[in-house]
């Protein structure tokens, strides 16, 4: 089974340089290249549940070890949604690549 990193390499193999056994190896520099690795990473986490924090974390680990780095870019690209208080988390509809 592939991961969404892996299959949005396939259909762009040019983004092979920023993935490897389906986690990111970097951040890209180029914000619109990073928007669509974010896209697929975004679709690791199960959509229509609420996960607190560390559950976001354990989720987005595989695919970069710097979690708050990952999950801050998500939020801001909107595909995560953050509670006012910042204790919760749900991912939203935005589009997938």
């Amino acid at each position: 089974m592939t991961t969404p990193l892996e299959n949005i390499v396939h259909r762009e193999p040019r983004l092979a340089w920023f993935v490897h056994d389906g986690a990111l190896t970097r951040i890209p520099r180029r914000p619109a290249v990073a928007a669509k690795l974010y896209a697929a990473a975004a679709t690791e986490l199960p959509s229509g549940v609420t996960l607190s924090e560390t559950e976001v974390n354990n989720l987005l680990r595989p695919i970069w070890p710097d979690v708050s780095t990952l999950r801050r870019a998500l939020v801001d690209h909107g595909h995560l949604r953050r509670s006012p208080d910042g204790t919760r988390y749900e991912r939203t509809a935005a589009p997938t690549p």
